[in-house]
């Protein structure tokens, strides 16, 4: 997936007011190249990537300045909270619109 594509999924769920979880299921699917049911492996890494790119660009717009292995390290905290190296859907639909908002 390019990450042109995932940043306009993530801008979307960030900016969403409503339930997001149409969106997030458009995202994980395009991610979970092998269609496991997790992110694990190169899924795993290209989505933390791309995310800390997102969130790396939406903080500094904010103001914020934080570098890139503080926003990495703080998104699989979010994200993958058991650290067992997969992000599930459901871990990914608890938690990444709250992670995104955090940002703000």
């Amino acid at each position: 997936m390019g990450g042109n594509q995932s940043a306009a999924i993530l801008k979307k769920i960030d900016q969403s007011t409503g339930n997001t979880d149409k969106e997030i299921d458009k995202l994980f699917n395009k991610l979970d190249k092998d269609h496991s049911g997790a992110l694990e492996g190169k899924e795993y890494q290209n989505f933390f990537d791309e995310a800390t790119a997102y969130m790396l660009g939406d903080l500094k717009k904010a103001g914020h300045a934080y570098d890139e292995p503080t926003i990495r390290q703080w998104l699989k905290q979010w994200l993958d909270p058991n650290a067992d190296g997969k992000i599930t859907r459901a871990e990914m639909k608890a938690n990444l619109k709250a992670v995104l908002d955090a940002g703000e």
